[in-house]
């Protein structure tokens, strides 16, 4: 099954903004960018963030060689 078939949109990240849209509760919008369809907005509550935090540190922690990681890691 290829990525088309399961739904995924490559895309990158360009930026480091996040957009707040509310502070009470946090909710917050990262934008992505695909070559494909443009702009993809990734919405995120305050659950959502620290779930992704959580799976960015153990994928960097991944890394090997120049990819090693330069910031400490929880594991």
């Amino acid at each position: 099954m290829d990525d088309d078939e399961l739904g995924i949109i490559e895309t990158e990240y360009h930026s480091d903004d996040i957009g707040v849209i509310s502070k009470n509760p946090l909710i917050g919008v990262v934008d992505l960018w695909s070559e494909e369809h443009g702009a993809v907005a990734l919405k995120l509550d305050r659950v959502a963030a620290e779930e992704l935090l959580s799976a960015l540190i153990q994928f960097l922690g991944q890394g090997e060689g120049q990819d090693a990681p330069n910031i400490a890691t929880v594991q």
